[in-house]
């Protein structure tokens, strides 16, 4: 795992001040405050240790207790095998003092909450909701088989995210394993659903396709909230909040993240070139180190998994989507694997260069890798493209976590 100390930072500071130039840096007490404050805060920006926390172990986990606890579920007829891959909501792991672990999916899962209550003269039976605790105050009761607490790993998975909680004192040694009750974002929680459920994903990715965004994460909430005000939902103001929001620090921290986890193996360099040419507004050499990638990074990926490469790569496209849709479980909602793949395999992509109306806006190979267009070399266009690359990530990220071979 990648750590970040106060001397690294420290270290950092001191090449950052002795390289730095211009006017602003004559006082070298000043540069130096200076100097520290950006590598810590460039350290905050590159800190994964919640994604690597979540994901590592949850790989750990996947051939050894819930695959086979699927398989199992299958077997005795409590989940269908037409309903496979099981979309993953919830996902809860047991681990009692004696006896094998128990895993729960989905409907399974039964959370027990307690919390200061916001009002008085609750009555017996009465339904609770979110906003009758004191945000804040809302904590898990963990959970127990026949009257003894035992330890366990709770996991949420929404839109493109999880939420971890994981509490192992019931299995400490005796008179160690004081009880905790793990706080719980009960409100945030609560709010997020009815937002989705207001703005529903499926229709803003819909949107987004039309002008030619790829699917992302990203855009949840800050750019939902941005369409809802007036104006909002015009095209140019859609593209300056994307670019605003994966801005320098969204890149760090995904780059980061793919390093340490080798999400695109030998490819990692060209990626993180055409970030940061991106980034440098160098958007030419961005868009034309990008683009051969896509074919690169699904080949890799096919071979890697154990799938055929035959005919041409949209036949290895609809390899990777077959080599996906065979696991048993999805850690993502279902249609976030079907819009990545419908706009690389049937959206403006693949277009014939002729029925490209917007070359400086529509995601097209063709035009790029053969040369085709010129004048192309947009913000917009290369953002497009790297906001795909981070879209295929993401999906290599969760297979290689139900293969269990995750880095």
């Amino acid at each position: 795992m990648l750590m970040v100390t106060e001397d690294n930072v420290r270290n950092r500071a001191y090449f950052h001040f002795a390289n730095r130039t211009g006017s602003n840096w004559q006082d070298p007490v000043s540069n130096w405050i200076q100097a520290i404050a950006e590598e810590v805060e460039a350290a905050r920006a590159t800190d994964i240790t919640g994604e690597l926390f979540t994901f590592r172990p949850l790989s750990q986990f996947m051939l050894s207790m819930i695959i086979p606890a699927i398989e199992a579920k299958v077997a005795n007829g409590s989940v269908s095998p037409n309903a496979l891959p099981v979309e993953l909501k919830r996902l809860q792991i047991l681990w009692p003092q004696s006896g094998q672990p128990i895993v729960q999916i989905n409907d399974e899962v039964a959370i027990n909450i307690i919390g200061k209550p916001s009002r008085e003269g609750y009555k017996l039976g009465e339904s609770v909701t979110a906003a009758d605790f004191i945000p804040g105050s809302e904590r898990l009761v963990p959970p127990e088989i026949s009257g003894a607490r035992v330890a366990y790993l709770l996991l949420f998975s929404s839109f493109m995210d999880f939420r971890v909680y994981f509490d192992a004192t019931a299995n400490a040694p005796e008179g160690q394993g004081d009880s905790v009750m793990q706080p719980y974002e009960l409100q945030e929680l609560a709010a997020r659903k009815s937002f989705f459920q207001a703005h529903p994903p499926e229709a803003l990715l819909a949107r987004l396709k039309q002008l030619g965004w790829p699917p992302s994460p990203t855009y949840y909430p800050t750019l939902v909230h941005s369409m809802s005000q007036l104006g909002g939902d015009t095209p140019q103001n859609i593209a300056t909040t994307i670019k605003a929001i994966h801005a320098p620090a969204y890149w760090a921290k995904r780059i980061a993240l793919w390093e340490e986890l080798t999400i695109f193996a030998a490819r990692t360099e060209y990626v993180k070139k055409a970030i940061n040419e991106y980034l440098e507004a160098d958007y030419v050499s961005a868009i034309y180190v990008a683009v051969p990638q896509f074919e690169g990074i699904i080949n890799d990926y096919v071979k890697s998994a154990g799938g055929t490469l035959s005919g041409g790569f949209r036949d290895h496209v609809n390899e990777f989507l077959r080599l996906i849709q065979s696991r048993k479980l999805l850690l993502f909602p279902r249609y976030a694997l079907t819009e990545v793949v419908d706009f690389i395999d049937s959206g403006t992509f693949w277009n014939n260069t002729s029925t490209v109306t917007n070359q400086q806006e529509d995601v097209n190979r063709h035009g790029i890798a053969h040369g085709v267009f010129t004048g192309f070399e947009t913000q917009e266009l290369a953002l497009k493209f790297l906001i795909l690359l981070d879209c295929i990530a993401f999906i290599l990220l969760q297979d290689q976590v139900l293969r269990g071979v995750l880095n």
